[in-house]
């Protein structure tokens, strides 16, 4: 599930309080069009309205593709230098979750069994590269078995 949170952020040139939507979550089956906005580099960016400034918003960013079994969890560089306990405690919760969900729903799901990965990373740059990289293997892998 995609979520998106609306912040109210000054502009970091001009200081102008302006309404931001901040995504917490990318489902790239729900809304593969986000996907291209995140490549792109448009998700969780402030476009002042006052001052033309443009900055993105670092804040966490779940990123979650189930085609490719691929979730990768971004975190501002900033958070893990000021709050590197909030990170620790964060992405263990995050773990759970899964475990729990993988535990809840197998039954139904048999997919759920294998095992997960929860790549984690610094910068929305490690994260777009990461994305087109296996992005690149799951196409190689699938036009091989097509063939």
């Amino acid at each position: 599930m995609t979520m998106i949170e609306t912040e109210t952020i000054a502009c970091p040139a001009c200081k102008k309080k302006q309404s931001v939507d901040v995504y917490q979550t990318i489902n790239a089956m729900e809304n593969p069009e986000l996907v291209q906005k995140l490549m792109a580099g448009e998700i969780s960016v402030l476009n002042c309205t006052d001052c033309g400034h443009v900055a993105t918003i670092h804040t966490p960013l779940l990123f979650n593709d189930h085609r490719m079994d691929l979730k990768i969890q971004f975190y501002p560089e900033h958070l893990l230098v000021e709050n590197p306990e909030y990170v620790g405690n964060d992405y263990l919760e995050m773990l759970k979750r899964m475990e729990k969900f993988r535990h809840d729903y197998s039954l139904f799901m048999p997919d759920l069994n294998k095992p997960r990965n929860l790549l984690v990373v610094f910068s929305l740059d490690e994260m777009r590269n990461q994305i087109k990289f296996r992005t690149q293997l799951f196409e190689m892998a699938n036009s091989e078995t097509n063939d």
